[in-house]
């Protein structure tokens, strides 16, 4: 049960971190971040930026959410596996097959297949650390 309450903690720390690095690139720097990352021609294009970042704070929100919820299933993991499973399933479609569909439209390969990665981490992870706990049980 430890291994989860920790992956709780970690996860919700990561997923606050982005929140927090995103809505500052939302709100303070004029949309410059996600100009330099749109891939071309949509990057010079004020309209097609100010959609796309109006966009992502939708998922922005939604991370923060994870991340503050991931810290209160922390207390309980054992009642709070559904917790656990929405994080996984959410890294699996808004992280694996989104960051997928991305690459194949244009996107950054090298940005994406990172986070690819770090979706896959948290999966496993967060598979393995259930699994234990219910084995202890």
């Amino acid at each position: 049960m430890n291994k989860l309450r920790w992956w709780f903690r970690v996860i919700g720390t990561f997923y606050l971190l982005l929140t927090a690095m995103n809505l500052f690139n939302l709100f303070f720097t004029n949309g410059q971040m996600f100009s330099d990352t749109l891939p071309a021609p949509f990057g010079s294009d004020a309209s097609a930026v100010r959609t796309f970042t109006d966009a992502w704070m939708v998922f922005v929100f939604e991370l923060g959410v994870l991340g503050a919820m991931s810290w209160v299933a922390s207390r309980d993991p054992m009642k709070n596996q559904i917790m656990a499973w929405v994080i996984i399933w959410a890294e699996v479609f808004r992280g694996i097959v989104a960051d997928a569909i991305w690459i194949t439209r244009g996107y950054a390969v090298s940005s994406y297949a990172v986070f690819i990665v770090i979706h896959i981490i948290i999966i496993v992870t967060g598979f393995l650390f259930i699994r234990q706990m219910q084995a202890e049980q």
